[in-house]
């Protein structure tokens, strides 16, 4: 059987003549046929004349051209040079596919053997595609003939375009769209972004249907509508369950939405392309804000439309639900003691603050002569009680003061509700108007109260609306069926091994700090220095820096909270107060008067600080990750886990990047934080009914104010330390050592230290069997035969990361990708 034959010297020194995409000079009038990509399997391929095989059908040494081919003198073909082949389409430019997103030629229009041609393919390889399907293919000697035909340019009006990307990995693999469009639509990134928009959709259906009942009931949008109403603690556990249905909506929401984000901000290989050649980075398979400016401005509208819509409908749905507290607002009284013995008083309108009847007043004196009928209180207990903007558990505090009058045992009846806090003096000591010093007070118990759970129509509707907004954008991706991110770290080393970097050849060992410097390429070989990298040199200094920043915007505060409501509001007593009840004490009325929708607006604002918290979390972890995964594979042979279009041993999921225990951890943590925030701070509605006064009015407008809960800023502050030293504590991971050429475990050339970066990753993944110089191209050992063959096809298969090239001499080692075995770097030598 004869020996594979490949000419690479000399396809290297044709290919540097021609136009290229990489320097720029490619146009759309000059465009080799024979640069375009083959179909399938014959990708990269060159063109090949076959021998006879012993065998296997004999080849008859007659050619056969196609159509529009000429015969030159020679034996061998040519095609005659046509100036003016043209099929000039109209095709309409949409919203979906915009004109420059990709380039096709539809095959009801172009004939086959002109597709045929394209793909490199001639009469003969055609039959002997055929023939060997049927005998085999044996002894088949490969011999390079480039030059047997001629490309001439063409042009294929609006299905052609210099902004197609001639690359072979720029478009989906032929092979793969003859495959099931479903399959290509439910895997990969797409069957994560129909999942998550299946979850919004459903979001959007309970908050639809909700609204549909809102308004059927009060037949307004806006307003407030009571789902309830009756015995408190029932409403504090409705309350509660449903903000425990909301978060988790949130941050399904969230969720969804950062992954559509980091989809939609991953680059394309043409984007990679252009950066490199300008000398800029990308971020490769995490959330990236940075690659804004290097990617379609579609995408950048589409992404950011998801991202607000997410954060805001975290906010909003938060704010849709509240409570209502309806109390019974207490009279305030000022006596002697004589009052409590039925002393005449006297009701003068002067005096009478409260409007007090005589009948109140004298029905009082009855009921303070009962025993037990009042709660009797030191003038600090009193003072405390009485000192919040309102109080649920009394409705008439009497004050016995020191005074002795015979003319009124009624000193002076306040206006209800009035706090005691007006009357105290430098000491604290309660003084009555009159100038007299409380000694003692008296409460009277209130019956039961009642709440209710309140909805915001309004404010529901805008959640509804903004809902819509983020499954129309994620649904709108989808749409756009040419889209090929390079989402994940698969999706990048598929594409850069297929077609490597030129902008980052000969620099196996770039990392991030020689990029952001602008020390690239490399102008000389580099050594390994082998040191223990820990998960937390992963994320760049700015990363961490904006991680530490967005905990302690909420951290902080929510400690300072804590102390100081504990501190200086709260007696030791009553320092923790239950989740999501109002309290007197705990609840500050804002400095002008507020309405209920924009007061839960108001409160609600806090979970924006949580929503940032879950993205940029999420994007610190996912670098953890991101570096791990590329680390393993300079331990043994692994697939490529790919976003899409998986063939032969490449693998795909729906996550991306981060996995799904951690991923799902994460949203645990958060769901059960944006819970805890929301019971932390709310907004507190009191609604005030008539005292002792039946049937008239309430005299003080109902309360709307902003509410604390020491209890859940409590539980938040833990969850927010737990937190902290989960990302901390997975920091100290070590990654994965590999061995040395010593047999030493240390090191890993494959962390990627500081961060995601499109240029360190495309460096590690070239094919330096074909930059062999002359004395390795003339060398033919069978074992160099056999290691090319197993990196034929090299990103089909599982891959490991080594040295491929011993150096020798002055001539420095080769690192890269490999399907057989490789070596282990020697820390004394160095690399290209």
């Amino acid at each position: 059987m004869s020996r594979l034959r490949s000419d690479t010297h000399g396809t290297i020194m044709e290919t540097s003549r021609r136009p290229s995409l990489w320097n720029g000079s490619l146009r759309r009038d000059h465009i080799r046929l024979e640069d375009l990509p083959l179909d399938g399997a014959q990708e990269g391929q060159q063109y090949t004349h076959y021998t006879s095989s012993k065998s296997g059908p004999s080849t008859r040494s007659r050619s056969f051209a196609w159509p529009f081919h000429g015969r030159n003198t020679s034996e061998a073909l040519s095609t005659t040079r046509s100036s003016h082949f043209t099929f000039r389409t109209w095709q309409p430019q949409t919203f979906f596919r915009p004109h420059d997103d990709t380039a096709s030629i539809d095959r009801s229009i172009v004939p086959d053997y002109v597709v045929n041609f394209i793909r490199g393919e001639t009469p003969e390889t055609l039959a002997r595609r055929k023939e060997r399907k049927k005998w085999g293919q044996h002894g088949v000697e490969v011999t390079p003939r480039r030059e047997t035909f001629a490309s001439h340019p063409i042009e294929f009006g609006h299905y052609y375009s210099s902004s197609s990307d001639l690359t072979q990995d720029l478009n989906a693999d032929s092979s793969w769209s003859r495959r099931s469009g479903l399959r290509r639509h439910i895997t990969g990134w797409r069957g994560g972004v129909i999942f998550n928009s299946l979850i919004s959709f459903i979001i959007l259906l309970v908050g639809i249907i909700c609204l549909i009942l809102v308004i059927t009931k009060t037949k307004l949008l806006s307003g407030e509508s009571a789902i309830f109403s009756g015995d408190c603690g029932t409403a504090e556990h409705i309350n509660i369950g449903i903000h425990v249905v909301i978060n988790v909506f949130g941050v399904a929401l969230l969720s969804g939405a950062n992954y559509v984000f980091q989809v939609l901000s991953s680059p394309t290989r043409r984007e990679v392309v252009v950066a490199h050649e300008n000398k800029h980075w990308l971020d490769i398979g995490v959330p990236s804000l940075r690659n804004f400016a290097h990617i379609s401005g579609f995408r950048t509208t589409i992404a950011a439309i998801i991202l607000l819509s997410a954060v805001a409908t975290q906010v909003i749905y938060n704010a849709v639900i509240f409570t209502t507290q309806n109390i019974i607002n207490y009279d305030v009284l000022f006596i002697t003691q004589s009052f409590l013995d039925h002393a005449p008083f006297n009701n003068n309108p002067k005096t009478n603050n409260g409007g007090l009847s005589d009948s109140d007043l004298t029905n009082l004196q009855n009921t303070a002569s009962q025993a037990g009928a009042f709660t009797n209180m030191t003038s600090t207990i009193c003072l405390q009680e009485f000192s919040g903007v309102f109080q649920p558990s009394f409705d008439v505090v009497l004050l016995i003061t020191d005074t002795v009058s015979t003319t009124s045992s009624l000193i002076q009846a306040s206006k209800p509700g009035t706090s005691l806090a007006t009357f105290t003096s430098n000491n604290n000591d309660i003084t009555a108007p009159d100038g007299s010093h409380v000694q003692y007070c008296l409460a009277r118990p209130s019956a039961p109260q009642t709440c209710s759970v309140n909805l915001s129509g309004s404010i529901l509707g805008i959640a509804v609306l903004l809902n819509l907004a983020t499954v129309i954008s994620m649904a709108v991706i989808l749409a756009r069926s040419t889209f090929e991110p390079l989402a994940t770290l698969g999706d990048a080393i598929r594409s850069f091994l297929r077609n490597p970097d030129p902008t980052t050849a000969d620099a196996c060992l770039l990392t991030k700090s020689d990029v952001r410097h602008g020390n690239w390429p490399f102008s000389e070989a580099q050594f390994f220095v082998p040191k223990n990298h820990y998960w937390f040199q992963t994320p760049s200094v700015p990363r961490w820096a904006l991680t530490t920043f967005s905990w302690i915007a909420i951290a902080v505060p929510t400690a300072a909270a804590l102390g100081f409501l504990t501190r200086w509001n709260l007696p030791v007593d009553k320092a923790l107060t239950p989740f999501g009840v109002t309290t007197p004490l705990l609840t500050f009325l804002p400095p002008s008067p507020f309405g209920t929708a924009p007061m839960a607006l108001l409160a609600a604002l806090p979970q924006l600080l949580l929503a940032v918290l879950y993205f940029v979390v999420n994007a610190h972890l996912t670098t953890y990750f991101l570096s791990h995964e590329f680390s393993r594979f300079a331990l043994s042979p692994r697939p490529l886990r790919v976003s899409s279009n998986p063939a032969g041993e490449q693998t795909t999921s729906l996550f991306l990047t981060l996995p799904r225990p951690v991923s799902w951890t994460l949203l645990i943590w958060f769901a059960a934080a944006g819970f805890t925030l929301s019971q932390a701070v709310f907004p507190g509605v009191v609604a005030f009914t008539p005292s002792t006064s039946a049937g008239l009015p309430p005299s003080h407008p109902d309360i709307v104010a902003t509410s604390f809960s020491t209890q859940a800023l409590l539980a938040l502050l833990a969850l927010l330390v737990a937190l902290a030293v989960g990302i901390l504590g997975l920091g100290a991971r070590r990654a994965p050592a590999a061995s040395l050429a010593s047999g030493e475990g240390k090191g890993n050339p494959l962390v990627l230290r500081g961060g995601s970066c499109s240029a360190a990753v495309s460096a590690k993944c070239h094919h330096h069997h074909h930059h062999h110089d002359e004395r390795a191209h003339a060398q033919t050992q069978e074992g160099q035969g056999q290691q090319e063959a197993a990196d034929r096809d090299l990103w089909l298969r599982s891959v490991v990361w080594g040295v491929v090239e011993e150096g020798q001499g002055m001539r420095p080692g080769r690192c890269g990708f490999s399907a057989g075995s490789v070596g282990c770097v020697d820390a004394g030598r160095n690399y290209v």
